[in-house]
């Protein structure tokens, strides 16, 4: 184990579960369902100790960091599907001082608090349970700015909806940042390596819905933005560098970070990288 794995070691202490070998090995029914607080300690622990999992939450983090550049620290933003404040914590961290975060996993908000606790944020962090298909609980235009990170969007079923939540929740001008979302291309090439010929059919026939994973083309990406009531968009490429998820934190593991961040913030933009890696959407409110 290395040091940076023993870093870590308090979030799976009484979980028992072996992590030696390859994370899609270890003993995940033992912390089921997925929503529970045993799920998200072992989940955090895999995203910190994996190259690959902790290069998608640092590349999420530096694009929320260059979208909010020049924003207020006390603008009010929304992190919607935040999970357990991977990237709220941080912000907060860096002086906003106005977040809330929404999951719809008690758990993971359990693991939430105790991390802002942990880092000294919790007076600027608001937490609460909701769905982001439906935050009804929010009034029309009540935050300054959204964002939705680690796939959120897709993984709640439906990206359209998600999208046209997040515009109503939004003041006019604000921005939105969504982030984790599954290229169909990316999919399809996945399937192909693993030889799921099943899934890379179903995925040719409708690109959008299979192996129940939403997936998107740039364009489709575009047009749900654009319906949901967002103007100046943009669809980026994401984690296009990012290694093979075998590899584990070392003593290389800072400088694959820097090389890789520095190159995915070289190309995001590059329409000729776009489709290599998964997708970002930034947007306004009309």
């Amino acid at each position: 184990m290395s040091i940076w794995e023993s870093d870590y070691q308090y979030l799976i202490d009484d979980l028992d579960i072996d992590t030696a070998d390859h994370w899609t090995d270890w003993d995940w029914k033992k912390v089921m369902p997925m929503i529970s607080y045993e799920f998200a300690r072992l989940e955090e622990y895999r995203d910190r100790i994996i190259v690959a999992f902790r290069l998608y939450n640092l590349i999420g983090l530096e694009h929320l960091r260059r979208e909010l550049g020049g924003v207020s620290k006390n603008a009010r933003i929304l992190d919607a599907g935040g999970g357990t404040g991977r990237k709220a914590i941080p912000l907060a961290r860096e002086g906003f001082n106005n977040i809330t975060v929404l999951d719809h996993a008690e758990g993971w908000l359990r693991l939430a608090e105790e991390k802002a606790e942990s880092a000294g944020v919790s007076d600027r962090l608001k937490i609460v349970k909701g769905d982001i298909l439906d935050m009804s609980d929010f009034p029309d235009n009540s935050f300054d700015h959204v964002f939705s990170m680690g796939g959120a969007v897709v993984y709640c079923g439906n990206p359209g909806r998600a999208l046209k939540e997040m515009a109503r929740i939004l003041k006019p001008g604000g921005k939105m940042i969504a982030d984790g979302i599954h290229n169909t291309l990316g999919a399809m090439h996945l399937f192909a390596i693993n030889g799921d010929l099943e899934s890379l059919e179903k995925a040719a026939v409708n690109n959008s819905q299979h192996s129940g994973i939403v997936s998107m083309l740039p364009e489709e990406l575009e047009k749900d933005a654009s319906a949901a009531g967002f103007c100046n968009i943009r669809v980026l490429s994401e984690c296009i560098f990012t290694p093979d998820d075998s590899i584990r934190t070392g003593t290389d593991t800072k400088r694959w970070e820097q090389i890789v961040i520095d190159l995915e913030m070289k190309h995001c933009n590059d329409p000729r990288f776009l489709g290599a890696g998964g997708l970002m959407v930034t947007g306004e409110r009309e």
